[in-house]
């Protein structure tokens, strides 16, 4: 499931900017502390509002978005901003599930075909009707190599043709069966768009100029750029449960954490998703529902590359699981928002099968910090002496902290760990360029699986199916289980599937797991309604926004 070069903008926000919000942190949070913070975690949803709101300011923590044009949304701020105003055929909810959203209806006469009936009642924000044309026109441009979306591989790999078939209906070919297709038409793999709309705005829609055409909740209103971007009510979004009670949503593009905390503080900003970790503290006092935790999909590891060095033996990668200190890294750095890991995949990622899910997570082990354990191993592996050179970003406390425990660690145990401390723009050339990480065993890693509900777009990174697949890990077990996966459709069989290669990752350590984040949310206790969870990516997450009882 390679991804195109073309992401390469989109996802040095997505998976590199979660971590520069830790920056600044420094001299606020002690690794001595072991008492986590009580606050209410894992949740889906806050409570809806109970009355109309005129204005509320939402900050988007990782800047101004790039674009609102669809095909090139992938990082975080373009996504929490679209989510209110476009949708796809699919909806994934606040809990993570999948439902119907602009096709009323899914049906797959076999398992190469898919078919969308499109809802009757939909109409864009300038009141044309939404029409199967639109349809297949928005997930064609996902196809078109001279639009170049950042989703076209590895999401649309598969598809053979998109075609009209009737007057309310669109037909998806596939040259292979594809489990995945249906669930990325609730992320902006899916959203549709006007057709007349996107043709005359040409290469300015999705701009602060050119602007966008969709049938969500909320309508774009105007793009102050370096500021602002103001979204109004859509009074006549054709889901009654989702009409908004805010008349007028701002979105700021603050990412001095100084200046959020404090604008949190006052009241200025009125809710914002991760915020700065030193402020956790402070925003808990603010109320019950102020501060919460919800679902995510958000992971940190620690990455092996290509080189040919020590990283590349299963001994050595165990000693340095057996170093990290992950109650450490969860309680002090994290503030007690993540949780100690062992895999990449936490419930915010079981979008189906749970109950699978959760036997086969209650099976794991525990993560293990022992260092005499860990010094044994190199002992008995003849591993004294052995070098390691790893890199992390320099604006993030948290891999700094990491890198700290690990230092320690190895220094007694007979290894040495080198860490190079690159700024953000070197950083992220490690994601892409193979040159970039040649000097290097490994690196500090943060992702979130797209912030879908499957567990199988995390996984197939660590296969040969991906170009993503820095370690070029080949596990047999965990590569045919990715693969097999991806052409089932029994949700049950899916799960039992990924779940055999998930064993094979905690075994054999194509990652070394740190920690699986939690969504942060603060809302002024002024409101209520804001989706938890990761689902805030593409869920219409300020629809249920409203008044505080």
């Amino acid at each position: 499931m390679a991804l195109p070069k073309n992401l390469r903008r989109a996802l040095i926000a997505s998976a590199i900017l979660p971590g520069l919000l830790l920056a600044g942190c420094a001299g606020t949070a002690s690794t001595n502390e072991t008492k986590p913070l009580e606050m209410q975690r894992g949740l889906t949803s806050t409570p809806k509002g109970s009355g109309p709101v005129d204005l509320v300011t939402w900050n988007l923590i990782w800047g101004e978005p790039s674009s609102l044009d669809w095909v090139y949304d992938y990082a975080d701020s373009d996504n929490t901003a679209l989510a209110n105003m476009c949708e796809g055929l699919m909806r994934q909810n606040e809990d993570m599930s999948l439902s119907p959203a602009l096709a009323e209806q899914v049906d797959r006469p076999d398992d190469l075909t898919l078919v969308f009936t499109i809802r009757k009642d939909v109409k864009f924000w300038d009141g044309t009707p939404l029409t199967a044309e639109d349809v297949a026109f928005s997930l064609n441009r996902n196809r078109d190599e001279k639009v170049g979306s950042y989703w076209s591989t590895p999401f649309y790999d598969r598809v053979k043709s998109i075609e009209v078939t009737g007057d309310h209906e669109v037909t998806v070919k596939f040259s292979k069966p594809d489990s995945l297709f249906e669930r990325m038409m609730a992320t902006a793999a899916g959203i549709i768009g006007s057709k007349a709309y996107v043709e005359k705005a040409g290469a300015d829609y999705g701009t602060a100029k050119g602007g966008i055409m969709c049938t969500g909740p909320f309508s774009f209103g105007s793009w102050q750029s370096g500021s602002k971007m103001t979204l109004n009510a859509n009074p006549d979004y054709w889901d009654p449960e989702l009409r908004p009670m805010v008349k007028k949503l701002d979105l700021t593009f603050v990412t001095d954490e100084a200046t959020v905390s404090n604008s949190l503080f006052s009241g200025d900003i009125d809710g914002s998703y991760m915020p700065p970790l030193s402020a956790t503290e402070k925003l808990l006092e603010k109320g019950d529902n102020a501060f919460v935790l919800g679902l995510g999909t958000d992971w940190m590891a620690i990455r092996p590359t290509e080189k040919d060095g020590a990283l590349k033996k299963l001994e050595v990668r165990q000693v340095l699981s057996l170093l990290l200190d992950r109650d450490a890294v969860a309680k002090a750095v994290f503030r007690g928002t993540a949780d100690p890991a062992v895999t990449p995949i936490q419930p915010g990622a079981w979008g189906y099968a749970k109950d699978l899910w959760q036997a086969a997570y209650d099976q794991l082990p525990d993560p293990v910090f022992d260092v005499a354990k860990a010094g044994e191993l190199v002992k008995s592996a003849g591993l004294e002496g052995t070098e390691l050179r790893l890199a992390i970003p320099a604006d993030s406390e948290a891999e700094q902290k990491i890198s700290e425990i690990l230092t320690a660690g190895a220094s007694q145990v007979g290894i040495t760990i080198t860490f190079d401390t690159l700024p953000t723009t070197s950083f992220t050339e490690l994601y892409f360029d193979k040159k970039a990480r040649a000097n290097y065993d490994g690196f500090i890693a943060w992702e979130y699986g797209a912030g879908v509900a499957d567990p199988v777009v995390s996984m197939s990174e660590f296969t040969p199916l991906s170009a993503y697949n820095y370690g070029n890990n080949d596990d047999q077990v965990l590569t045919q289980s990715v693969s097999d996966a991806l052409s089932t459709f029994d949700e049950n069989e899916r799960a039992k599937l990924l779940i055999q290669g998930q064993q094979q990752m905690v075994d054999n350590l194509p990652l070394i797991p740190i920690v699986n984040l939690q969504n942060r949310l603060y809302q002024n206790p002024r409101i209520t309604g804001a989706t938890a969870s990761r689902a805030s990516l593409y869920y219409p997450w300020a629809a249920k926004i409203g008044a505080a009882k």
